[in-house]
């Protein structure tokens, strides 16, 4: 069993079934919906989406980005990191890519596993024949191991671990546009007091941009797009006209948690992947990377 069908999740029941096991997947929301913006998904996960025979879709539907430059917010060039050569190092590309796109290629590859939806988990209990899980819905399913991949506020992280979350300090905006204006293989940061604006193509003709800002957790906007336009308006172009271009309804702000390193996430026949195990703060798109690697290292278990 495995609660959340999010990027981990599904990468897990496409690796065990993969394997031979018979899966079932438990989803909170009433549809695989297409959210979220993009992510740089690097060479470690296009690697483990080999062993999985999907490498060669996230290439096709993605960008490879070959350049890493970093500005300053009016536009000056600070450092560049040659990641094409990085990416011939390890034999494996760097690719921007959208989130409902490596959404839609695992779902393309589940081979019959079957996703209840509207289960939103409640509770688990083990014993040494398997593991309940219990839903909001009333239902109660019954298997032989059952993996949390639920995020980083997980229920079933909070049966076997109290670790409150620590806040980073800062909170990110993230979204996709249709936007064409950008370098080509390229993902840029630039910098300013207490801020950060990130962007890179991820194929289809658009182009994914985040944005971080140090201030206290708990914050909302009433415009979104307005709110970056007035931290991040007056910065370098293309920076502004990307911001500007963006649909204000597929921008998302989030406060940016984590957890300390703990020795173990599991525990009996229940174990944790992704940010249900170990939610870190954004860098180079890892958080997704790292849970795609989880899902895969499971299926060889």
């Amino acid at each position: 069993m495995i609660v959340g069908a999010g990027i981990g999740g599904l990468t897990a029941a496409v690796s065990l079934r993969q394997a031979g096991r018979e899966v079932v997947v438990f989803e909170q929301m009433d549809a695989l919906k297409e959210v979220g913006a993009g992510f740089t998904m690097n060479s470690n996960a296009v690697t483990a989406f080999r062993e999985l025979g999907l490498d060669k879709a996230v290439e096709e539907r993605g960008a490879e980005l070959t350049r890493f430059v970093h500005h300053t917010r009016k536009g000056k060039v600070l450092a560049e990191w040659p990641t094409g050569q990085i990416s011939r190092n390890v034999g494996a590309p760097i690719v921007g890519i959208g989130r409902p796109d490596v959404q839609r290629i695992l779902s393309e590859a589940l081979d019959g596993v079957e996703i209840r939806f509207e289960h939103t988990c409640t509770g688990v209990e083990q014993d040494t024949s398997g593991v309940t899980a219990r839903f909001a819905n009333g239902a109660e399913e019954r298997g032989g191991v059952l993996v949390g991949a639920d995020g980083s506020r997980s229920t079933v992280r909070g049966q076997y671990d109290q670790t409150e979350r620590r806040y980073s300090g800062y909170t990110t905006w993230l979204a996709s546009a249709e936007f064409t204006d950008f370098p080509p293989e390229t993902h840029a940061q630039w910098y300013g007091r207490q801020t950060i604006l990130g962007a890179h193509p991820i194929g289809g003709g658009r182009t994914y941009w985040y944005a971080g800002y140090t201030t206290d957790p708990g914050g909302s906007d009433a415009d979104p797009r307005q709110a970056v336009l007035d931290l991040f308006g007056d910065w370098a172009e293309p920076l502004p006209s990307l911001l500007a271009a963006t649909d204000v309804k597929h921008i998302a702000r989030s406060d940016i948690y984590d957890l300390p390193r703990r020795e173990s996430w599991g525990e009996g026949r229940v174990t944790l992947l992704g940010d249900a195990a170990h939610p870190m703060v954004p860098a180079l798109g890892q958080g997704a990377c790292q849970a795609i690697e989880d899902g895969v290292i499971l299926g060889k278990m």
